[in-house]
């Protein structure tokens, strides 16, 4: 009996460790095709260079993604996941203004370290990629509805003036944050190091003094 219970327990570490490999596999590929299609595209993108860069052979590839759409998809699914939950992980507290800041800082510093997932949703943006229209139905949703809370939340402590068209600020707040990074190439000139931790930390304190300052109710 304590054979056969051996057994059991060395077939479900040897599993585990197949699983294991397996996810870290997966991320590898996920961490690949984001540099590719940050490069080159969805459509510019084959099956063929991912399977290549991650250095695996491509029936192997087939077996983690069946399609470089559910690569895609997974890839997207995971940056507005993760943004959605910047969202929820700053305003904690009952202090609006200060989970605010904590948002903007938090929200660059994310963008600052992941800059192809902005090239990626930019460029599939711009040739009306259908995955990533489908997903941004799912998603945009929860995010303008949570950006609404927000709003409603600090409107009836006073805090926020009334008024405020939640849809259009966030387009607001989303062009002042990828406009940054997508200029970045003529920024150096007049921005020495604009990715830098100095140069993240004013462009922070701007956006908070700009986009603060225009919705605080002003005889607070």
């Amino acid at each position: 009996m304590r054979w056969i219970k051996r057994k059991e327990e060395i077939n479900k570490e040897k599993i585990s460790k197949v699983r294991k490999r397996g996810q870290k596999t997966r991320e590898k590929i996920i961490k690949v095709a984001t540099k590719l299609f940050g490069k080159y595209g969805f459509a510019g993108t084959s099956m063929d260079e991912i399977s290549e860069k991650v250095g695996i052979k491509k029936a192997s590839l087939y077996h983690h993604f069946p399609s470089k759409q559910d690569i895609y998809f997974e890839l997207i699914d995971k940056v507005l996941t993760e943004i959605l939950d910047i969202f929820q992980i700053s305003f904690t507290s009952d202090d609006i203004i200060k989970d605010s800041e904590m948002f903007f800082e938090k929200i660059m510093d994310y963008i600052s370290k992941n800059q192809d997932y902005i090239k990626i949703l930019v460029r599939e943006l711009l040739d009306e990629n259908i995955p990533i229209r489908q997903l941004s139905q799912e998603y945009v949703p929860k995010l303008l509805n949570f950006g609404e809370k927000i709003i409603g939340e600090g409107v009836r402590k006073g805090i926020f003036r009334e008024g405020i068209d939640p849809i259009q600020l966030s387009v607001t707040l989303t062009g002042a944050v990828l406009i940054y990074f997508l200029f970045i190439p003529i920024l150096d000139p007049f921005i020495p190091n604009p990715l830098s931790k100095k140069s993240i930390e004013t462009r922070v304190k701007h956006m908070v003094d700009i986009f603060l300052n225009g919705i605080i109710l002003r005889n607070k």
